[in-house]
């Protein structure tokens, strides 16, 4: 604690003689634009992969208390619980076994991979759906196995999606908020799971007749299926042979009826099949590149916007394939955090999901121990960027529009939506600093804040360097090994008008 609280003292702008090498003045309109959307408090939530479920929220003997606290907390800033979608690449492979004892029974082909090849379920994975915060709502990741397929046994997997659906509503209640059939089908052409004329409209055709037998047999009228779940959109529009994507999926007949949600996927690289990772400068700190991977959401949330079917970014996060170390899981990531949630919100993009799994690099947090990689429970950078988002949207009804939008600097305006005024300005600085360097020699930039907040409080993101995980405090606070937000609030004040953001922080600036 003492040590935090040094570094603090060290960092802190006053303490320091600056060497300011921008300056910025936010010119923010009165109100927000005109059509500009409005973001719940849970506008950030997460999904988690499907296997790794009951490692994040155990069960009825022994529930995840360390991931209830962190859900708590954002709960306790932001007013809302996180959305949880269950799902991901192994809901694809999930088998669901009436008489299985175990809740659930993984299968690696290497002790040491990132997922199980296979996996079976059995009614006992149900408490898992029981054991976050009381108010938490879902999305459950059903199977979308081939009539009479082989990969079990030459079953009906209509059957099979039907007997897990009503299994998970019978469970959940009120608390699910959607299911989704399948995770990135629009992967699924000549491969073992559908035939080579496998298409976005022959996708949608049994996609409404697993659909419909769902609402059937749970006896419900009401639309309960987040749509599509596909890869990172690489195609927009329409050709001779139809692009996979939600426009399209639309065009051939899914509709508000049976379909609340429409997603899609992306992240910022891949390491995926042995690339090798962008570095933090290209990938993550760097907002031209944060803002160009969203053009196809920009334009595929506003093709959809008078669907009544909302488009959500269903799973994301940095560097695809579970993320790469030294990138994933340093402070880096928080900051990109930060400017991803913040300009995503200033789209028609109605909620964004960040992936995780107990192994995964790009976690927000671990939650138990991994033998496999020798890896501890724990918290890691991302989180504390959500910390930062969920105090920006608390409250819920607010509007975000971009004020600076810069490679390495991103500034944003928060409007209170009821008022239609503006009630916060966030300054993000992607400019990398590396903990070896001197903490006397940081660079800030001088930004001048509206009028309205030229008395504003100030709130602070900051590490010792964006390649570490350790040292990050937002408000002066960390979070413990239990989950818990920890010390005292540092909240300084805008001098004359005027903020300083060091390279490699984030700040918010609110009445």
């Amino acid at each position: 604690m003492a040590s935090r609280l040094l570094w603090l003292l060290l960092i802190l702008p006053s303490t320091l003689a600056r060497q300011d090498v921008f300056n910025f003045v936010l010119d923010a309109p009165e109100h927000p634009p005109a059509g500009q959307q409005v973001v719940d408090a849970n506008y950030q939530s997460y999904s988690i992969e499907f296997s790794y479920m009951q490692d994040y929220a155990g069960n009825n003997t022994n529930p995840n208390k360390f991931s209830a606290q962190l859900l708590q907390n954002l709960q306790d800033i932001s007013g809302a619980y996180p959305m949880i979608r269950a799902g991901g690449s192994t809901q694809n492979r999930a088998v669901f076994v009436p008489n299985q004892t175990e809740a659930v029974i993984l299968r690696f082909s290497h002790p040491t991979d990132d997922q199980p090849a296979g996996l079976t379920i059995g009614p006992a994975w149900m408490q898992v759906f029981q054991q976050f915060p009381e108010g938490t709502r879902y999305i459950y990741g059903l199977t979308f196995y081939d009539f009479n397929d082989t990969l079990i046994g030459g079953r009906n997997g209509i059957d099979e999606t039907v007997a897990e659906a009503e299994l998970a509503y019978g469970a959940i209640k009120d608390d699910l908020f959607a299911f989704e059939i399948g995770n990135e089908v629009d992967g699924w052409t000549c491969t073992s799971r559908r035939p080579c004329n496998w298409t976005v409209e022959t996708y949608v055709a049994q996609w409404q007749e697993y659909a419909a037998a769902i609402q059937e047999h749970i006896n419900t009228s009401a639309p309960l299926i987040q749509g599509c779940a596909f890869e990172a959109p690489s195609h927009i529009g329409f050709n001779a042979t139809p692009f996979w994507n939600v426009e399209n999926a639309v065009r051939f007949g899914m509709n508000a009826s049976v379909a609340k949600t429409l997603a899609d996927h992306d992240y910022m690289g891949s390491i995926c099949e042995g690339a090798q990772p962008p570095s933090l400068q290209a990938s993550l700190l760097n907002h031209t590149h944060t803002s160009a991977k969203l053009y196809n959401h920009a334009y595929l949330g506003n093709a959809t916007a008078g669907t009544n079917m909302a488009y959500v970014l269903g799973e994301t996060n940095s560097i695809s394939c579970q993320g790469a170390a030294g990138v994933s899981d340093v402070f880096a990531a928080a900051l990109w955090g930060v400017d991803y949630v913040l300009y995503t919100a200033t789209l028609k993009v109605a909620r964004l999901y960040y992936h995780m799994g107990t192994p995964y690099r790009y976690s927000a947090w671990q939650p138990i121990n991994w033998p496999n990689t020798n890896t501890t429970r724990g918290v890691k950078p991302l989180y504390y960027g959500n910390l930062f988002t969920a105090r920006v949207l608390s409250g819920g009804g607010k509007q975000v529009n971009v004020l600076v939008n810069e490679t390495t600097t991103a500034a944003y305006g928060v409007y209170n939506a009821r008022s239609s005024s503006l009630e916060a300005v966030v300054v993000v600085n992607l400019e990398g600093w590396n903990s070896t360097q001197p903490a006397a020699e940081r660079p800030y930039i001088s930004v001048r804040v509206p009028e309205g907040l030229a008395h504003g409080e100030v709130r602070r993101l900051t590490a010792p360097g964006v390649e570490i995980a350790e040292g990050i405090t937002f408000m002066g606070q960390y979070v413990d090994d239990e989950g818990i937000i920890r010390g005292d609030e540092v909240v300084e004040t805008v001098a004359d008008g005027v903020v300083q953001v060091g390279a490699g922080e984030a700040v918010l600036v609110s009445l």
